[in-house]
């Protein structure tokens, strides 16, 4: 019998023969809705009563001294630190603080510190804290805008303080339509390569579930689980995370009429649980032999979504080795790294780590742009990743957390690349084409283009005061 995932998966596979803004002919799938209508563009941000009870975060955020590159690998030397609120300010803002504006014909466009498929960022973010914490107690959503925390619902009961995720399958569907459940978990992933970052980088223990009560956490938070649903779960500080609710939470609103996709609300709850599972191990640390001083937060700020990189230039072959293995640590599905031009490294398809026996020999810079919807950061990169999995042998739950840790390691490819003074950004394929390319029977989560930038990014402004910025557009 089929998965609901499986089922969603099947659906929203791109092909040759379907553009990719059409839906797939079946009952399962919406059909009569215009993807990008900007009549209907979805809220950016939940919307909550103004008479809640409100704190302001700080603005000035607490700097740290550890090299990026080396709290990514797991070699940073951290001084353990109490979570205090300018910590989790600086956690908070690192992960889906606005950073950048542009203006647009709809008016302004906020651009989260995380990067997000087509800049929809559909994760809301809570911070639930018990009594006796060195916080405002309570159940707080927080408000990426203006950076503060709106009390939602009562303390819950004992547990470390923690980050709740949820997903609003609506923000991001209207552009991709269902495959847009992917695009939560990607972005889900991206950002939490940041959250988990910014916390180590501070001394700040945080553990990621992805396995947790489902409807529980729902409760906690006060989603719907239709139109919003959680979909992580981060402790700070070492010991389990707090979920259960002491009180009703004040909803909000997610949108004015958001739509619903009923093969996602199938695929989000055939994946849920009723127990909290175990935290993602981290992975072994890695040691890179020369790590850039940037710290965690410049990396943050320096970080964008490249939309032109410079075919003519390449990067180092060690760049490679130091970016792969940091960024699959801890993930244990299949990685393969199509090479266009890195010093040391003939071009062609290998299957990580094995760098030196190549699966496929020659220049693939046009099929990467034919499997990429012709889309040319995937042939100007100077090396393409790709995160695969066996979809038919995932259960429900095996699933999300094989698109998450997909995002996860674009996120750390992200970071990565801007550390080592490149760029980076995250890419959507044509499915039915990717076990040929692959020359095994296994289907793309993620690709991540990796290259030399043909412009830079400008800087991201902090809590309050944003950049504003115009768009880039891709050749």
């Amino acid at each position: 019998m089929e998965l609901a995932t499986h089922r969603l998966h099947r659906l929203t596979s791109y092909e040759p023969s379907r553009s990719w803004t059409d839906p797939a002919d079946d009952p399962a799938v919406v059909q009569d809705l215009e993807v990008n209508d900007l009549s209907r563009l979805p809220w950016f941000v939940k919307r909550y009563p103004d008479d809640l009870p409100r704190v302001e975060l700080p603005r000035d955020l607490p700097a740290t001294t550890a090299p990026a590159v080396g709290v990514l690998a797991g070699t940073a030397v951290v001084e353990p630190a109490e979570l205090s609120l300018g910590h989790l300010a600086r956690i908070l803002f690192l992960s889906a603080g606005v950073v950048r504006t542009a203006e647009r014909a709809y008016g302004t466009h906020p651009f989260r510190a995380a990067g997000s498929a087509g800049g929809r960022f559909p994760l809301e973010l809570y911070v639930a804290v018990p009594d006796g914490k060195a916080l405002p107690a309570g159940v707080h959503w927080y408000d990426p805008a203006g950076h503060a925390l709106v009390q939602v619902g009562p303390p819950p009961r004992n547990g470390d303080v923690t980050v709740v995720v949820t997903g609003v399958p609506w923000r991001t569907g209207w552009r991709y339509r269902e495959r847009g459940y992917r695009h939560v978990y990607w972005d889900l992933g991206t950002m939490l390569s940041q959250l988990t970052g910014a916390a180590a980088s501070a001394g700040i223990p945080a553990a990621l579930y992805s396995k947790f009560p489902d409807a529980v956490v729902t409760e906690l938070v006060g989603a719907d689980g239709v139109h919003e649903f959680p979909v992580a779960v981060v402790s700070l500080g070492g010991r389990a995370p707090v979920l259960r609710p002491a009180g009703v939470a004040v909803a909000g609103a997610v949108d004015a009429a958001p739509l619903e996709f009923p093969l996602v609300t199938a695929a989000q709850r055939a994946g849920a649980g009723d127990t909290l599972g175990e935290p993602w191990e981290p992975g072994a640390a890695v040691r890179v032999p020369a790590e850039p001083a940037d710290p965690f937060e410049a990396v943050v700020l320096t970080r964008g979504s490249q939309r032109l990189m410079d075919p003519g230039r390449g990067l180092p072959e060690q760049a490679l080795r130091d970016s792969m293995a940091v960024a699959v640590r801890g993930v244990d599905l299949p990685h393969f790294v199509v090479v266009h031009d890195v010093g040391g490294i003939e071009p062609g398809l290998y299957r990580w780590p094995a760098l030196d026996k190549p699966v496929r020999a020659g220049n693939l810079r046009d099929e990467l742009y034919r499997v990429c919807l012709d889309q040319a950061l995937a042939r100007d990169a100077a090396f393409v990743v790709i995160t695969a999995a066996d979809v038919a042998a995932l259960d429900d739950s095996g699933y999300r957390a094989a698109q998450l840790a997909s995002g996860l390691v674009e996120g750390r490819l992200h970071l990565l690349a801007y550390a080592l003074g490149a760029g980076a950004s995250g890419m959507t394929f044509l499915d039915s084409d990717i076990p040929a390319l692959l020359g095994e029977p296994l289907e793309a989560m993620l690709f991540t283009c990796v290259g030399v930038p043909a412009y830079r990014s400008a800087r991201g402004g902090p809590p309050g005061r944003p950049t504003a910025v115009r768009p880039v557009a891709p050749r």
